[in-house]
């Protein structure tokens, strides 16, 4: 059949060959070929290409090569990313430059960065008006698909070309692959050009992977993703990684991984290798007698039979902490093992390196080693071991499942295992107290938390900033739940009218509850009373609380600050005292109210006591600062056992500059920490700074 035959009827279809990820083993992408079925043409796809490049319809056939791989792959639920091949000479074509490629993802619904264009320049009839490698990517990178250059080290694709281009994968001809492993040169090459891939970002492919000595030395040379027909060939459907070449890349990464995390294992006894212990089998899966042995297992070292002996010997060389490698099979079945020293005894006879270093492992290993079952538990692991022959005491013991390779375990963490157990049931009952106290504890914190969002819902978090009034707070809790309790009232106009500070007795979501229930009645007492006598209006207020309280013993102390125009008007209820600072002041700080004491009247909420308390008014003339504050702030202590005191605090107020009430209220409380600095709390600490303007009203 002739190539317009072929071209016209369509009789191509794609197969795909996955591209392994050198890393996990899974698949990372799959390259579409194109293939005809003998019948229909007789030569390669090869021969059929160069046919429709001497005939002037190379475009013709890539862009049907491209639209079925496109089609099938979609068909087929693409999920990795797709390879497709493209040759420089299509770039003259009309249909190429409308975007075909695109057009088509666009049809079957395919996302342009999952299409990775692998560019190759082998063409026996290059000109000067044929599109070089450098154009052919640069043209594909503007239209937002990933680059690979395909055959490098190929006749045509030499690495200086590759370097201009900058592709983002790189994939080596399988001319360089094939016999890797016994060519020192190549390797060299293959080495340096994973270590520019790594550097430059790009990805290496290592293509024709057929052996699995190509891909053992692949992996120890950094390749990052590899092609052939030993991680899996070509196919009509999307396949995986082959079985043996997939535990081969997990076996390699994860011995890689054991090497670059071990310690140095107890030195060992000489063994004498002509004789084979014979071990009781007592294997069991009581659990009463000790938790099991596979707990114990570290992942050890694996390799597999058709490993050369020389590749071990180099393993124990550069790793000097490794003192066995267990030999398995693909289905990770134990077939035997090499300790470190018997092989190192091996080689270092007389005519040990001619002898052995063309074997391989399998033709080397020890086969009566000491397994035990996963399940066996400690104590009778380590009684086994024990009962091994003194050149072999040190020796690790292999773990394995229904045959089948778990680990190693050492017998040092054997000894400490069982040293642990016994620690660990004389210290059972502690454990069991402090999971006792620590449900307590959780249920303890889940109360204060919830205590905490309610507290926090009902608090103002923000100071007023009035055309009469500046003021700032802080609202430190000792812990999570304050008994301190706050609170500013506005009028309809948003213009400040009064402020109340209280300190709740006690500590806890008791203390905390009742400052909720005190701020709420505070409120509603406050805007109900606007017009009466602000001593009415506390009295109304402790009633009320009293009452709602009920046999809660809580108490407390507390201040109403009511606001008319230039004149302010102050009532106390057992709490501390409200400083006042003006600008013409000289002599220091006053008391609001005065010295005597006689406005101070008794607690609130306590059912009986007297409620003597009487308003203290006071017309306000310029600048003036006012200074709220709960017992904390004069009684915390320093490390030498000195209170702050009232006195010393009238001094810092004195000192304060003339700023605004942020700044005052910074300077006090900067003052406060570096005098009780290392000292924690002992109570709740509120400070309310008032700035009076005189232009409020």
């Amino acid at each position: 059949m002739d190539l317009d035959t072929v071209i016209t009827k369509k009789n191509l279809y794609p197969v795909f060959q996955p591209v392994v990820s050198l890393e996990t083993g899974e698949v990372f992408g799959y390259e579409a070929l194109s293939r005809t079925d003998p019948d229909v043409f007789s030569g390669t796809i090869t021969q059929l290409f160069s046919a429709a490049e001497k005939t002037g319809r190379l475009w013709e056939l890539d862009k049907l090569c491209r639209k079925t791989a496109i089609k099938t792959a979609r068909a087929m639920g693409l999920k990795r990313r797709l390879f497709l091949n493209v040759r420089p000479e299509s770039m003259y074509d009309h249909d190429f430059q409308e975007g075909f490629t695109r057009n088509q993802l666009a049809k079957y619904g395919i996302d342009p960065a999952e299409l990775i264009l692998e560019i190759t320049e082998h063409s026996d009839n290059t000109t000067d008006k044929t599109p070089s490698l450098k154009d052919a990517a640069e043209y594909y990178r503007q239209q937002g698909y990933s680059i690979a250059v395909d055959d490098v080290g190929s006749a045509y694709s030499g690495l200086q070309r590759v370097c201009a281009v900058n592709p983002d994968f790189i994939k080596i001809d399988m001319s360089i692959i094939h016999g890797i492993e016994k060519d020192q040169v190549r390797q060299a090459m293959i080495k340096s050009l994973a270590s520019f891939c790594t550097s430059s970002g790009a990805g290496l492919i290592a293509e024709g992977i057929e052996t699995t000595a190509e891909l053992d030395e692949l992996l120890s040379l950094g390749v990052m993703y590899g092609q052939g027909f030993f991680l899996a060939r070509p196919a009509r459907t999307f396949t995986k990684t082959t079985s043996e070449s997939y535990v081969r890349i997990v076996s390699f990464h994860r011995n890689k991984k054991v090497l670059e995390h071990s310690e140095p294992l107890p030195e060992k006894k000489k063994k004498n290798t002509s004789e084979t212990e014979k071990i009781p089998d007592k294997r069991t899966t009581n659990s009463d007698c000790g938790h099991a042995v596979s707990t114990l297992a570290a992942p050890g070292i694996t390799q597999f039979p058709d490993t050369a002996v020389i590749d071990v010997l180099h393993l124990f060389q550069v790793h000097s902490d490794c003192a066995l490698v267990t030999i398995v099979d693909t289905s990770r079945k134990i077939l035997g093992i090499m300790p470190r020293t018997i092989l190192l005894d091996l080689f270092g006879s007389q005519y040990g390196y001619s002898l052995h270093s063309h074997k391989y492992i399998k033709d080397l290993m020890i086969t009566g080693f000491l397994t035990v079952d996963g399940d066996t538990p400690v104590e009778d692991a380590a009684s086994r071991a024990t009962a091994r022959a003194e050149e072999n005491l040190y020796d690790p013991i292999i773990v394995e499942k229904n045959g089948c390779y778990i680990g190693i375990v050492t017998i040092k963490a054997l000894l400490d295992s069982i040293v642990n157990v016994e620690v660990a049931a004389r210290t059972q009952e502690i454990s069991r107290k402090n999971r006792m106290l620590q449900e307590q504890q959780v249920i303890h914190d889940r109360d204060m938390r919830m205590a905490e969002l309610v507290q926090k819902s009902f608090y103002s978090g923000k100071a007023p900033h009035t055309a009469g009034w500046d003021c700032a707070f802080l609202f430190k809790p000792m812990s999570s739940v304050s008994g301190d309790v706050y609170d500013f009232y506005y009028n309809e106009h948003g213009e400040l009218t009064g402020v109340s500070l209280f300190d709740v007795s006690g500590h806890g979501v008791a203390s905390g509850l009742v400052g909720i229930l005190s701020k709420y009645l505070a409120e509603q007492v406050f805007t109900s009373y606007n017009n009466k006598p602000l001593e009415k209006m506390l009295k109304q207020f402790n009633t009320v609380l009293t009452k709602e309280k009920g046999m809660v013993e809580n108490y407390l102390t507390g201040i109403f600050l009511r606001m008319d125009e230039n004149k302010i008007e102050y009532v106390n209820a057992g709490h501390t005292d409200v400083l006042v600072k003006t600008s013409s002041q000289k002599d220091g700080i006053s008391v609001l109210g005065g010295n005597t004491d006689t406005f101070r009247g008794s607690f609130i909420g306590i059912e009986g006591l007297p409620d003597d308390y009487h308003t203290v008014t006071t017309k306000l003339t310029g600048e003036t600062y006012f200074l709220l504050y709960t017992d904390c702030f004069t009684e915390s202590r320093n490390l030498a056992g000195d209170e702050l005191g009232t006195e010393r605090l009238k001094q810092v107020f004195a000192r304060a500059p003339q700023g605004n009430a942020k700044e005052v209220l910074a300077y006090l409380f900067d003052v406060f920490e570096a005098f009780t600095e290392a000292v924690p709390l002992r109570d709740d600490l509120t400070v309310i700074v008032m700035k009076y303007t005189g232009y409020g009203f």
